[in-house]
């Protein structure tokens, strides 16, 4: 379950993959702002791995709000990560870290 692996803090195996400047989140419109709300509080690497519908991000975003004491994301915000993390890490997983990549 998304919420179990978010929440447990499952860290990628193997060797790591390229980093940039947001670290392994793929370099696309939103990950400025992703990056900075995503890794204020855990790796970049445990955003990478979830592979999300956009509704999961959004009740995952609303779960860490009211269970872990983050920060209400606010408009345009919350949109521009919701496009960003449901398209560049949704089902279909476009860019799950994998080793070697």
């Amino acid at each position: 379950m998304g919420l179990v692996a978010l929440a447990g803090g499952l860290m990628l195996a193997g060797p790591a993959a390229a980093e940039g400047d947001y670290g392994v989140l793929v370099d696309k419109p939103g990950v400025e702002e992703a990056y900075a709300y995503c890794a204020a509080c855990h790796s970049e690497r445990l955003v990478a791995q979830q592979g999300l519908t956009r509704e999961r991000w959004e009740s995952l975003l609303e779960w860490m709000v009211e269970e872990q004491g983050m920060a209400e994301l606010e408009e345009p915000d919350r949109s521009i990560v919701l496009d960003y993390l449901s398209e560049q890490y949704g089902p279909d997983r476009p860019n799950f870290p994998r080793p070697g990549r």
